[in-house]
């Protein structure tokens, strides 16, 4: 089990987590790129109860197009992301890449909402890619 730290731009927000990551994906909709300001959003995903978060956080709560309500959870002093949930995937959250200190350990193995993909954006061939959200 890879121990897994993070913190915001500022260090105020972070977190640590002790568990397996369950899932690494690059997220291409158009949310996660507003959200961002980048091409797509990069999130590990690991189990709620693996993952102890630490500091004060903003909460932006909003649709996604399949209904479900994602939560963007970020630092109110610096901005940054660091970490949301998805009430499709409940008891699980979604740690920002960008956030994380060990990167070795963010290898991503999908690509998802590529049908939003900004055209110019390069992507690995061999990772699996859906235009939408896998069902």
């Amino acid at each position: 089990m890879p121990k897994v730290t993070g913190h915001c731009l500022c260090g105020q927000a972070a977190f640590e987590a002790d568990g397996d990551i369950k899932v690494v994906a690059n997220c291409h909709c158009d949310d996660c790129q507003r959200a961002t300001g980048a091409a797509y959003a990069t999130l590990v995903f690991m189990m709620s109860d693996d993952v102890k978060l630490s500091g004060e956080v903003g909460a932006y709560d909003h649709q996604s197009d399949s209904g479900n309500t994602l939560t963007k959870n970020f630092c109110p002093t610096c901005g940054s992301q660091v970490w949301g949930t998805n009430t499709a995937r409940p008891g699980m959250h979604a740690l920002r890449a960008g956030a994380i200190n060990e990167q070795e350990l963010i290898q991503p193995g999908v690509n998802v909402f590529c049908s939003s993909a900004i055209p110019s954006t390069p992507r690995d061939e061999d990772l699996k890619a859906f235009d939408k959200m896998p069902g």
